[in-house]
Formats: structure tokens, sequence, C-alpha cells
């Protein structure tokens, strides 16, 4: 098993899948079979790291959308903001996963103190958010980056109360607790 792998943050995404797996059931009518993650066992998948796309869904309607993910975890709940890594280097300004993303979906949450299920999360629509930031530029979103604990990186951090509803196509908390907001009407 490599360095990445027995990091905090891959430990706890790994305990929280399940639970991941749960909400993209719940928000869209899938099974588990339908839910596919790009993994390569010796480093970061070349989707994830060119174009921050950890998985993507198969619809049953025959398409498929990209999504990323991130569980956090419940020490971190207090803080209730949407995090994306800024910087991959604060220091050299090398850019991390906001300058490289082309997931249509961000799946992010914090898990609740069992540390296996959500305590809330937030299905982004990452059209609507950057659309939404599209007038902030990078200087103005740099001094609102956070320093990573333990490593070079800055994240931005977007409180979730501050995200207009558009930008939310669903949320919840733990089992039986999913709301779609973007309700569709099926075609006839």
């Amino acid at each position: 098993m490599g360095s990445f792998e027995q990091t905090l943050e891959y430990q706890q995404s790994l305990r929280m899948r399940p639970a991941c797996n749960r909400v993209l059931r719940d928000v869209f009518g899938i099974t588990d079979d339908q839910i596919i993650r790009f993994e390569k066992d010796d480093g970061p998948h070349v989707l994830d790291q060119e174009f921050a796309i950890d998985l993507k869904v198969l619809l049953p309607c025959g398409g498929q959308l990209s999504g990323q993910e991130k569980a956090l975890s419940h020490k971190f709940y207090k803080y209730r903001t949407f995090t994306i890594e800024f910087w991959q280097n604060r220091h050299t300004k090398e850019p991390g996963e906001w300058f490289k993303i082309a997931s249509q979906f961000y799946l992010s949450g914090y898990s609740d103190p069992s540390g296996i299920e959500f305590a809330e999360w937030k299905i982004v629509a990452m059209l609507e958010l950057l659309t939404w930031l599209r007038k902030c530029g990078v200087t103005k979103l740099d001094q609102k980056c956070k320093k990573s604990g333990g490593s070079r990186a800055a994240f931005l951090p977007i409180p979730y109360d501050s995200i207009p509803p558009k930008c939310i196509f669903a949320s919840g908390g733990g089992p039986g607790d999913t709301c779609v907001h973007q309700k569709v009407e099926s075609l006839r």
C-alpha cells in the first residue's frame, strides 16, 4: 500500500464509501453496480489527476454523470463548508483541484461521530457553482483560502449557507434523509 493510501483522508474516504454509495443510489435512482470509481493501485487515476473526476454514475436512461466525492471527518462539521483544494502547493501556487475540475457534480459532506455515515452532505452542481463564482478572480478566491493542515495545500471553503440554492442539486444527512432539490419532469 502506497503512502497516499495510508493517509487519514484516504482511510476516511474508504470508511465513508458505503454512505457515499447510499447517497448516490438515493439521489440518482441507481444500484451500486452503476457507480464506477476510477482507481489505480499505483496512484491517482488520470481522470482524477487531470480533471478532478473520481467516479461516474450510470443513469437508468443510459447516460452518465461524472462526479467527485469528499467525506470530511466529523471534527470539521462545525464549519459546514463546501471545501475544494485551490492550491496543491500554496507556496508555489501550483494549481489544485479547483483549476482542473470537470466533474458535473460534487458529493461533499461530513461524517457523523461514527465515521461511517453522514451527518450532513450536499451534491453541488458544478456548472452552477462555477457560473456563480465566474466573476471572482483568482486573487479574490485565493484571499479566502485556508491552509490545509499538515500539507502544502490550501483549500477554498464556501459556507453551505452562502451557496445559492440553484447550485445545490441534493442534500441530506443519514439514511432516510435525502432531498433532491432539482425536480425534473419525465419525458412523456
